[in-house]
């Protein structure tokens, strides 16, 4: 979070936007980590009215919708993440990478 804010203040958001995104989905995620760690250490009455934590867990849930699902955060890292390979490098699977060298092209488990 900290090197977000930083690449923030140093290039604006935009320059950050693989940080800002990662950040969109490490710390709900953390969070909700803990604070599932609380209600299994408390057990099941943990996740009655008569308690907070259950309360407090459907409100932290909603921060991994309120800017975005996470898969739209995690596609953001990705395009970003693909567009800072070096230029002239393809992006292939394992069998097209043994096509190019020759070598046996991998089969599903159980295939021929």
């Amino acid at each position: 979070m900290l090197k977000a804010a930083w690449l923030i203040d140093k290039v604006g958001p935009k320059g950050a936007r693989t940080e800002i995104a990662a950040i969109k989905v490490a710390a709900p995620r953390a969070a909700l980590n803990v604070l599932d760690r609380a209600i299994q250490l408390h057990g099941g009455a943990r996740v009655s009215q008569d308690f907070p934590l259950a309360g407090a867990w459907a409100g932290l849930r909603t921060l991994r919708l309120a800017d975005g699902p996470d898969e739209v955060h995690l596609r953001t890292i990705t395009r970003m993440e693909l567009g800072r390979r070096p230029e002239g490098t393809a992006v292939h699977n394992d069998a097209s990478a043994a096509r190019a060298t020759g070598d046996a092209v991998p089969q599903p488990h159980g295939a021929g």
